[in-house]
């Protein structure tokens, strides 16, 4: 749903993933760096048909190829036929150790001696050759970087000294657009230090948010800020769902349900706080205002003091619960779609407790159903406290 899309816990704005400006306009886009930059930079190819390495290719010689090494090292040029004869091996063999040691620059053929010749290259030149063109290319990029870095840096001072007269000013804000509420929540949750408080209604989360919300829920709970969450029961048989509290609770946070919940929230540091718009999925409301943020804090205590710790099943007391809630609902005539969206639950399932319900009753309406159940909630509530009753001290 839009709805959940806009207060979807941390999710990674849209515009981190698009491009902030085109090729030509991008600071790390130099004539250093630039393709035709680099194909003017190149050495030549070298003057042997042997490819080149691979990408990734391991950059260990094989044994022979150190032996052929050696051995021209040792007696100085010598063509093909000579060191195999020297080395035991094939001239094919050879020839294949010496295509490895050319690939590493470390070897190179007289043309002008009759039969030709190999010569070893000494490492540092094969370094310089192989590695140097690519080396200064990165130390140009990392200088690029750097300069781009600096750049950046330099307005750090200036956003936070807006951001502090914004959050001083604007203690209620509605923001209409869905990649600024985004965005928002994004630096919200990359300044939180403490503590962040999450309420998400509706049951089992889309796997396409928790994918999104963990990495960033997981960086959070390593910067050491407290991860406190709410869902409702029927969360509980969402595979989904049920990973995502596995890896953040391995991580420290604390996960509850509860039958209802009053609305989707998000409170970073008991400071700012995101709330929907009741006419508009894609907006969100952000709340800075010390007071109205201290009352949904204590809004949340209180729904997670009688909130069940996260299980993958329903408990006793977490079925009474749905029981109770579903009674209520149909003893105030609520329908099956309505019960079914309060409850985070599919209609089908919504009416498959409810029949349940009527057929352990006894009951032959759905109000009639409510009624009963309401009766023995009563009968099995403690009788109130008489209060002209004198008690004593213990």
């Amino acid at each position: 749903m839009a709805a959940d899309r806009a207060l979807d816990p941390f999710p990674v704005p849209a515009a981190a993933s698009a491009p902030l400006a085109s090729a030509a306009e991008s600071p790390l886009a130099s004539a250093a760096e630039s393709p035709v930059a680099d194909r003017a930079a190149a050495p030549p190819p070298p003057p042997y048909p042997f490819p080149e390495p691979a990408a990734g290719e391991a950059a260990e010689l094989g044994p022979v190829a150190v032996r052929l090494y050696t051995r021209l090292l040792e007696g100085g040029p010598q063509p093909t036929a000579a060191l195999a004869a020297a080395l035991g091996l094939s001239e094919e063999h050879t020839e294949h150790a010496a295509a490895e040691l050319l690939r590493h620059r470390l070897l190179a053929r007289d043309p002008d001696a009759t039969p030709a010749r190999w010569r070893a290259v000494s490492p540092y030149t094969a370094a310089a050759e192989l590695v140097g063109p690519e080396e200064n290319r990165l130390r140009r990029r990392l200088e690029t970087l750097e300069r781009t870095r600096a750049r950046l840096s330099s307005l750090i001072p200036l956003y936070e000294e807006t951001y502090r007269r914004g959050a001083d000013s604007g203690a209620v804000e509605v923001v209409e657009s869905r990649d600024r509420v985004m965005l928002l929540i994004a630096d919200t949750a990359a300044r939180c230090t403490e503590e962040v408080l999450t309420v998400q209604p509706g049951g089992g989360r889309p796997p396409g948010y928790l994918e999104r919300a963990l990495p960033r829920d997981l960086e959070m709970l390593g910067r050491g800020v407290r991860l406190h969450t709410l869902y409702q029961h029927t969360a509980r048989y969402s595979p989904g769902t049920q990973e995502y509290v596995r890896a953040v609770s391995a991580a420290g946070a604390e996960v509850r349900t509860l039958g209802e919940l009053f609305g989707k929230m998000l409170v970073f540091d008991r400071a700012t706080a995101f709330l929907p718009v009741w006419d508009n999925p894609d907006a969100a409301v952000v709340l800075r205002e010390p007071s109205a943020v201290a009352f949904l804090c204590s809004v949340f205590a209180n729904a997670w003091g009688l909130a069940e710790p996260f299980s993958a099943s329903y408990t006793a007391t977490t079925a009474t619960q749905l029981q109770d809630t579903i009674a209520g609902r149909l003893a105030g005539g609520a329908k099956d779609e309505l019960i079914a969206r309060r409850l985070g639950m599919s209609l089908r399932t919504c009416r498959r407790h409810i029949a349940e319900l009527m057929d352990e009753l006894g009951a032959e309406s759905r109000f009639q159903a409510g009624y009963l159940l309401a009766l023995r909630s009563a009968s099995t509530a403690p009788p109130p406290a008489d209060p002209h009753r004198a008690t004593t001290a213990p």
